[in-house]
């Protein structure tokens, strides 16, 4: 086969999977949006004087549809932590038109052959197991912002508190003073008390979105003295303060372990890049990992090597606080 024929058909295999995933999105979507809304039909008389409101049954959803949903509504939650402002379907379009994109690459630089299929579907492979990488790596970088600021608004609603203002006005100084990611957290808690919402379930409500151990410390300890009174400016000093020193041992640590996972990252990516190297200088022996099974166990075994080496160092690097 030639390598234009070759090149066709693996762009017609890409597209006729994604287009027939993308096709049963729409669909399983067009469907759960019939079942969920088992709204009413509307009917007018052949004068169009009269409008007859039928119900219409609503239809069950299936297992499948429900699971779809489950999905969705985990994705967003997890979208919205990291602060990653797109739809989950909008998101998944992405990453399958990048993973698209990056598995033709693949294939191109292996030659065009049955090595550079299996790479090009690996690299597609990875490139869409990625996205969930980058959300999880925007989601410990909101973390650790939220975190820095979150002390200076502990002490910020302790001094407050103690100059008179209500825990309330506290809350609205934050929120003006303050930049993301506390301001949009903090300006949806103020949402919520202006609708009517107890104070208790608004607090609670923010420790359930952002799930931060410090997070849940404040807040417990805001519920707890409204509920048993007491001196909150004192509370939340003492709370601000423990705060503070664990996130001063915590930096301490990932100071002293900067070196083992600094040397992780390197040990995971230097075969990866000596590899890469190796393909465009010498692309007709490296091609032979790619396309003898010899070479595709070694390089099976090569890459189940490297991910055990990072996981391990991972976890030896991993000091809980």
């Amino acid at each position: 086969m030639s390598p234009l024929m070759l090149l066709l058909t693996f762009v017609g295999i890409f597209g006729f999977m994604f287009g027939g995933m993308y096709l049963g999105m729409r669909v399983m979507a067009a469907r759960q949006a019939a079942a969920t809304d088992g709204g009413v039909v509307t009917g007018g008389a052949t004068g169009g004087e009269v409008d007859v409101t039928m119900p219409v049954r609503p239809v069950r959803p299936s297992a499948a549809a429900t699971a779809r949903l489950a999905r969705d509504e985990e994705l967003a939650k997890r979208l919205k932590q990291a602060g990653i402002g797109v739809e989950p379907e909008v998101f998944r379009q992405r990453l399958v038109r990048a993973s698209l994109l990056v598995a033709i690459i693949g294939v191109v630089m292996g030659g065009l052959g049955v090595g550079g299929l299996l790479f090009g579907l690996l690299l597609g492979f990875a490139t869409f197991k990625g996205g969930d990488f980058y959300i999880q790596f925007k989601y410990d970088q909101r973390m650790n912002e939220f975190l820095d600021q979150f002390t200076d608004a502990l002490s910020v609603l302790a001094n407050g508190v103690k100059s008179g203002q209500t825990v309330l006005q506290c809350f609205e100084t934050i929120a003006t003073d303050f930049q993301d990611p506390i301001q949009g957290e903090m300006e949806e808690v103020l949402q919520e008390l202006r609708m009517g919402v107890p104070m208790d379930e608004a607090l609670a409500a923010w420790a359930t979105r952002m799930p931060l151990e410090d997070l849940e410390i404040a807040t417990t300890a805001l519920i707890v003295q409204r509920q048993t009174g007491g001196n909150v400016a004192e509370i939340l000093d003492t709370v601000a303060k423990t705060i503070r020193e664990r996130n001063k041992l915590f930096k301490q640590i990932r100071t002293l372990t900067t070196q083992g996972r600094m040397s992780g990252v390197v040990l995971s990516l230097l075969p990866v890049g000596l590899f890469l190297a190796m393909f465009l200088i010498a692309p007709e022996r490296t091609g032979l990992l790619l396309s003898h099974p010899i070479g595709l166990l070694l390089s099976a075994v090569g890459i189940g090597g490297i991910v055990a080496g990072g996981y391990f160092i991972k976890r030896i690097v991993t000091i809980e606080v």
